[in-house]
C-alpha cells in the first residue's frame, strides 16, 4: 500500500545517511585488520552488542516474511543507537585522533562491521542501493565483491558482545548524557556558555559514573568533567571550561600550549599532527 511504501522511503533515508557516514570514515581502513575484541574500546563494543540484537530481530522478521518489521528495526537502530548517541560521540576520535592509532581503528572496526551488516540485511529490500554501497565499501578476504547478494548475512558478533552488567552501565551513561544535555541547554539559555565544548560539567553525588573524567567528557561532548562524591542524588553543575582552546579539536583545556612545537594545540592533537606527513 501507499503507507507501506511511504514508511519504507522514510526508513531508507536514515539507512542511506548512516551508510554515507560510515563510508566517509572508512577511507584507508583495512577490514582484514579488525581490532580484536579484547583491544576494542568499550563504547565500540556497546555499539556492536546493540548491533547483535538488531541482527537477531531482523533474522526473526525475515523468517516470518515481515519485511516492514526489519526495515523499522534498522531505522530505529540508525536513529536511536547511532545518530542520537554513538556516531555523535565517536566523531572526535575519528577526526582528531592519530590516523592509525588504536582508538580510531577501534571505532573504524565497529563502523565497518555495522555498515557490512546493515548492507547485507537491507539488500533483499533495497537491492540496487545496497549494491552501490557494496561496490564503494572495503571488503574482507573471502567476501564476494561482485554483488552484495552473493554474500550471506552476518551472524551476531558474539566475541565483541559486552556482558549484561556492562550494558546496564552504559544505559546509565546514556541516561546521564540526556540529563547533562538538559543542563547544558539551560546554561546556554542563560548565556553562560555557547557550544558544549565551552563547558565544564561537575557531577556531585553518591552514585557517580564508573568512568574516568576524561573518557566521560568525550561521551558527554564537553571539554572537562569534574567528579565529586557527596550524599543524596546526582547534582549537575555547568560552568565555563578554563584553559586555552585547541584550534584542532576545539576542546578548552589547561594543557593547550604545553607542547612548544604546537603552541595552539592540546597534547593529543599535537601528537597526532606530529605523525602527519610533512610536505
Amino acid at each position: 500500500s501507499h503507507e507501506i511504501f511511504k514508511q519504507l522511503s522514510q526508513n531508507y533515508l536514515k539507512f542511506r545517511n548512516t551508510a554515507r557516514y560510515c563510508l566517509g570514515n572508512l577511507a584507508g581502513f583495512d577490514p582484514d585488520r579488525l581490532t580484536a575484541p579484547g583491544d576494542m574500546e568499550e563504547l565500540d563494543r556497546w555499539a556492536l552488542t546493540r548491533l547483535n540484537a538488531l541482527i537477531e530481530r531482523c533474522f526473526a522478521a525475515y523468517d516470518e516474511y515481515e519485511f516492514l518489521v526489519a526495515t523499522h528495526a534498522v531505522n530505529d537502530f540508525c536513529v536511536v543507537e547511532l545518530s542520537n548517541f554513538y556516531l555523535d560521540v565517536i566523531k572526535d576520535r575519528l577526526y582528531c585522533d592519530e590516523v592509525d592509532g588504536a582508538p580510531r581503528r577501534s571505532a573504524q572496526t565497529a563502523l565497518f562491521l555495522i555498515l557490512d551488516t546493515l548492507t547485507r540485511i537491507m539488500a533483499p529490500i533495497l537491492c540496487f542501493t545496497c549494491d552501490e554501497i557494496w561496490q564503494a565499501m572495503p571488503h574482507r578476504a573471502g567476501d564476494d565483491g561482485r554483488n552484495v547478494l552473493f554474500n550471506e548475512m552476518n551472524a551476531p558478533f558474539t566475541d565483541y558482545a559486552l556482558s549484561a552488567e556492562a550494558m546496564e552501565g552504559w544505559e546509565e551513561i546514556v541516561s546521564l548524557r540526556d540529563a547533562v544535555n538538559g543542563a547544558l541547554e539551560a546554561a546556554r539559555a542563560r548565556k553562560e556558555i555557547g557550544k558544549g565544548l565551552e563547558a565544564k560539567v561537575t557531577l556531585k553525588g553518591a552514585a557517580l559514573p564508573k568512568m574516568g573524567a576524561e573518557a566521560l567528557a568525550d561521551v558527554l561532548i564537553v571539554s572537562q568533567v569534574g567528579l565529586e562524591e557527596g550524599g543524596g542524588g546526582l547534582e549537575i553543575q555547568v560552568a565555563k571550561a578554563e584553559g586555552g582552546k585547541c584550534e584542532r579539536c576545539w576542546k578548552i583545556l589547561p594543557s593547550v600550549g604545553t607542547d612548544a612545537a604546537h603552541p595552539t594545540l592540546c597534547p593529543r592533537c599535537a601528537a597526532a599532527v606530529a605523525k602527519l606527513p610533512q610536505f
